[in-house]
């Protein structure tokens, strides 16, 4: 051992020294491992479950954003549906409104050339009338022309229906 001791010295080590060193060096070990190094795993400890925490939140608010995306497709989805079901109904709706209208439409236009016949027959009739009375008129002066002289009030009523009789 002195050999390697001898060794030692010529290259610069001192074995009091190194000695020393160790100690020193055991000694501010034991003292920040009492102090420090119960703080310092704390802390380390402390932060990885921080983080562990913070990675296990992110998985949870990933997983519930997966959810509350497929709820909200999903509403989505059935408030389409509903639109399209009212928009059928309103269709429908508006096509029982457009039949019901246009019947409406065609029992007006039938009333209205219903009552436009009825006219038309009236005044059809009081121009066959009109015409009766006028031919009448013209036969009796035909014959007062004819014959020459006037006739009365009464023969002239009495011819007026003999001829009305004979035209009908």
């Amino acid at each position: 051992m002195n050999g390697l001791l001898e060794i030692l010295g010529k290259v610069g080590f001192d074995w009091h020294m190194a000695l020393f060193s160790l100690i020193n060096f055991l000694l501010i070990f034991y003292i920040l491992k009492k102090l420090f190094f119960e703080k310092i795993v704390k802390s380390i400890d402390d932060r990885q479950n921080k983080i562990q925490e913070g990675v296990e939140n992110y998985e949870k608010a990933k997983t519930e954003l997966s959810m509350a995306e497929l709820n909200a497709n999903k509403l989505i989805d059935e408030a389409k549906k509903d639109a399209n079901k009212l928009i059928e109904k309103a269709n429908l709706k508006a096509k029982e409104q457009a039949e019901i209208q246009k019947q409406k439409t065609i029992a007006d236009i039938e009333k209205l050339v219903s009552g436009a016949k009825i006219s038309i027959e009236a005044q059809k009739q009081d121009m066959k009338e009109e015409i009766k009375r006028e031919t009448v008129d013209l036969v009796i002066e035909a014959t007062q022309k004819i014959l020459g002289e006037k006739i009365d009030k009464k023969e002239n009523d009495k011819f007026i229906n003999d001829i009305l009789k004979t035209v009908k």
